[in-house]
């Protein structure tokens, strides 16, 4: 919107500079570029009442004073014979008319309306027309002119659907079509309310009789009409943006009133309908606008910036009839806030109290990320299947009539994501999901993993396959590294598995892990597979001992065991491991080295061993005290022996 920096100055009683009046403008929120002595606003969709001179000395009111009233007419006026029809009140409630009959033709404007062409380069088209857009300009108010002798019938405003030719003022012909609230004579379209009229009842130069209509739209029946058809219409911009749904009336007066600086009126007669008049009411609670702001203000000062802005305030605030944007409490902390300025305002540190952030980790996380190292891809599935188990629980308005019940495992969802894969032609699929299940009995979380084809791509794995073995190794691999829990398994049947196991843990029956049978997973799988699925909900992770470190360094040795075979190396760990748990400075054990040449049946296997104490340095001794009966045991079982001795 551009408006013209010496007409602003007319309706205000402080003239500030344009530099000034530039700043502050922007402290209000109004966003612009100069050009000349003309301003160009960016107005935010939500401030309809500033698209108009009237409308932003309204709001610089707290610091240049606005001088709002301009003449208008005020003698009484006959009532209007004018039949009118408002067959869509809930639409417009709020509507007046002015029949203006004016003696002889113009010769030459005021000075203010002459100065609202030139300054702004606009055309003029004819004296009616002509005041119409400066009111608007002026007061941010559009009317429509009906060349009152082209009115042949009663005037009637109708939201309808009909096909119709509608040629604009404009001049364009456009076909209206779809819903439309829209003036009509004689059931003829005369006037798109709020965004055009016909040409068949406009104004010209000769016209000397004039029905002007100022009325108040609701914003959400005029929104998008000029862009449907195309028009350029400055009364739709502001009309969707809102108007004073209480200036119609004073419109028109002040409509007379210009009239009256360039002719001699005739006769003047005035029509008005007005069932919209209640403002909106806020409850003013001066401590939540403090909190609000950040502010220490008197309930006396926030007041004063309220009624700056023509707010009435008292135990609750009465909502001017032009600010349709306002309705709740921060809404008014907004208004305060701009009068002062959000520059203005010392920013205080948040007194919020200070807590850590307690980090816990849980089996969900510890096992997603190790199977995500392992190879393995998560998926997400939707929730419904067409499961028929008695204990599913049903969609009342399902989607997809193939998934009308909320599903009862995840295996079912899983094995899709292989058959998916394989007709990709991904030839080593490693699938896990974390998801709850749902049945009558409530919902429970669960883990299912798939696998299926190659076990890697590299060459010394090209052309194992991923079995049974390996999945099962996997879950006990996943209990026992993350939980500290060893896994029983005992040998069932299932429809849906050609080898089926339940799985225990503690003695707790929490799942089951087998090969998938071709029936279940379906015929065009290429490859075998293999899926467990285990209940999460009871999983918990062991509590974590504190040890504390030794600031001392610690001491290393080294065995070679060479070994008959693979029973021999696990009667040695056995040994091992009991002597790591009874003594306190072996802190740490493991395989450095393993060697096997079968042809020679030749096993050997390297260990370390790390000694360490908490109060000082480890001894030779020490450590020979652990050593040596280790070493005489190890040499005692059948097929063990140490290298070097």
């Amino acid at each position: 919107m551009k408006i013209v920096y010496s007409h602003l100055l007319n309706f205000l009683e402080k003239k500030p500079s344009l530099e000034e009046l530039s700043d502050k403008l922007f402290q209000l929120g109004h966003e612009h570029e100069i050009e000349g002595d003309v301003l160009d606003l960016e107005i935010t969709p939500n401030r309809g009442d500033c698209l108009s001179l009237k409308g932003i000395a309204r709001d610089l009111n707290h610091f240049y004073k606005a001088s709002l009233e301009k003449e208008i007419y005020d003698a009484g006026i006959p009532e209007s014979s004018l039949v009118f029809e408002n067959k869509a009140e809930d639409l417009c409630p709020n509507i007046s008319f002015v029949e203006i009959e004016i003696e002889g033709k113009i010769k030459d404007y005021a000075p203010y309306l002459e100065n609202y062409f030139q300054d702004l380069k606009l055309n003029k088209n004819n004296l009616f027309t002509d005041i119409s857009n400066y009111l608007a300009y002026e007061t941010g108010q559009p009317t429509h002119c009906y060349d009152a002798t082209k009115i042949d019938g009663p005037l009637v405003l109708e939201k309808r659907n009909k096909q119709e030719k509608f040629k604009t003022l404009l001049g364009s012909e456009i076909e209206l079509n779809g819903e439309n609230l829209v003036f009509t004579i004689n059931d003829i379209a005369v006037d798109l309310a709020g965004t055009m009229g016909d040409e068949s009842t406009s104004c010209s130069e000769d016209t000397t009789k004039v029905l002007v209509e100022c009325a108040y739209f609701k914003p959400e029946e005029i929104l998008g009409k000029a862009r449907q058809y195309n028009l350029n219409s400055e009364a739709s911009y502001k009309f969707e943006r809102g108007v004073d749904f209480l200036a119609q009336e004073q419109v028109l007066r002040r409509f007379i009133a210009v009239v009256a600086d360039h002719a001699k009126i005739k006769s003047l007669a005035l029509k008005t309908e007005q069932r919209k008049v209640d403002r909106t009411e806020v409850e003013f609670d001066s401590e939540r606008l403090n909190k609000i702001i950040g502010t220490e203000l008197t309930e006396k000062e926030q007041k004063n910036y309220l009624n700056s802005l023509f707010f009435m305030t008292d135990d609750k605030v009465e909502v001017p009839s032009h600010r349709s944007d306002v309705d709740q409490l921060n809404d008014l902390a907004e208004e305060i806030t701009r009068m002062i300025g959000y520059d203005n305002i010392v920013p205080k540190t948040l007194a919020l109290p200070v807590k850590a952030k307690k980090i816990e980790t849980n089996f969900e996380e510890l096992c997603r990320d190790y199977l995500v190292n392992n190879g393995f891809f998560e998926v997400v599935n939707f929730p419904f299947n067409d499961n028929q188990d008695d204990s599913a629980i049903s969609v009342d308005n399902p989607l997809d009539k193939q998934r009308s019940k909320m599903r009862v495992c995840i295996t079912k969802s899983i094995k899709e994501n292989v058959v998916f894969n394989q007709n990709r032609q991904k030839d080593s699929i490693k699938l896990f999901e974390f998801s709850d299940i749902y049945t009558k009995d409530g919902n429970e979380n669960k883990l299912a993993v798939i696998v299926s084809g190659k076990t890697n791509k590299n060459f010394k794995e090209f052309n194992a396959q991923l079995d049974y073995s390996y999945l099962k190794g996997l879950i006990k691999t996943i209990f026992s590294e993350i939980l500290g829990k060893e896994l029983n398994f005992e040998l069932d049947q299932s429809q849906n598995y050609d080898l089926y196991e339940k799985v225990y843990c503690n003695e707790e029956h929490i799942g089951r892990i087998g090969k998938l049978s071709k029936e279940f997973v379906g015929s065009k799988t290429k490859t075998p597979v293999f899926s467990f699925e285990i209940a999460t909900d009871n999983l918990k992770l062991p509590t974590k001992k504190q040890s504390r470190i030794s600031d001392y360094p610690a001491s290393y040795r080294d065995l070679s065991f060479s070994l008959d075979n693979y029973e021999n190396l696990e009667q040695l760990a056995t040994l091992i491991k009991k002597y790591k748990e009874s003594s306190e400075l072996m802190v740490d054990c493991f395989v450095f080295d393993l060697f096997e040449n079968k042809k020679q049946n030749l096993l050997k296997v390297g260990y370390r061993f790390k000694f360490q104490a908490l109060e000082n340095n480890i001894t030779d001794e020490e450590t020979e005290a652990v050593m040596n009966p280790l070493i005489k045991e190890s040499l005692q079982i059948d097929g063990i022996n140490i290298e070097g001795l």
